[in-house]
């Protein structure tokens, strides 16, 4: 499956289309930045880093808050991380990852945590509703597996 046309901005205000994300990406989708679940998975990316890029591989993050949030969490957090903001839903909308939630029998929108492994804008493989404790490194070792394979 192709990944979709997308143009939003990092952390820093740049432009980030389908064009950066170069041969091999990793775009993680989560709900709020400065939250327990997502500081522990934005931690976890940030430090297995330098071996997604020894594997010539894009990590970004990408939730709906601004980037005026995100660079409020990457300077909290120490992160090293490219923080995409998608505050009109666009791409989370585009890949089904905004979806109704229920909490105390409260219904709302928000977030499905997911991640994509995106070869050459094509989506090689996909965890949906993500469980956030060793996820980075599943996903380390399943970018080995396919580079291996290819």
């Amino acid at each position: 499956m192709k990944f979709p046309k997308f143009k939003l901005e990092d952390q820093q205000g740049n432009t980030i289309t389908n064009k950066d994300l170069g041969e091999w990406s990793i775009i993680y989708f989560y709900p709020k930045d400065n939250t327990s679940g997502c500081t522990i998975e934005a931690k976890d990316f940030t430090q297995l880093l330098p071996k997604f890029k020894k594997l010539n591989a894009k990590v970004f993050g990408l939730s709906p808050d601004s980037k005026e949030s995100h660079c409020k969490f990457i300077d909290k957090q120490e992160l090293k991380l490219q923080l995409l903001s998608d505050p009109e839903k666009q791409l989370l909308q585009a890949l089904d990852c905004w979806i109704e939630k229920s909490m105390y029998g409260r219904k709302y929108m928000g977030v499905n945590r997911s991640t994509f492994l995106v070869k050459n804008n094509e989506i090689i493989h996909e965890w949906r509703k993500v469980k956030v404790p060793s996820h980075a490194n599943e996903v380390l070792e399943i970018l080995k597996k396919y580079q291996q394979s290819s």
